[in-house]
């Protein structure tokens, strides 16, 4: 009877959490698809992941996600986010947001 019981308790506690990944999009863990174009070269100088610039630029701007690079703005390491008609720079190091810059 324990062994059924924690067989369900544990095939739960796993749907459970495949139904979280597939609701954050099943990205953020290591085998996350990668939506940087530039600056990949770049990528070991940065202190915050691809991932954490994405949702600190998701709140800075709406819209879909396009592509990410990752460049110098001003002396600055940024991730330059693209997000709906927005272009995000958000810092590479902190990941404050450094500027917000809108397409015409």
């Amino acid at each position: 009877m324990r062994k059924r019981m924690l067989a369900t308790i544990t095939g739960c506690a796993a749907l459970g959490l495949a139904g979280v990944a597939l609701a954050s999009g099943g990205q953020g863990g290591a085998g996350a698809a990668s939506r940087l174009d530039d600056g990949k070269d770049l990528l070991p100088q940065a202190r915050i992941t691809e991932q954490q610039a994405i949702s600190a630029a998701r709140g800075a701007a709406t819209g879909a996600l396009d592509e990410v690079d990752l460049e110098h703005r001003k002396g600055t390491l940024v991730f330059n986010v693209d997000v709906g008609s927005s272009d995000v720079k958000v810092d590479a190091t902190t990941g404050t947001i450094v500027a917000v810059d809108h397409d015409d």
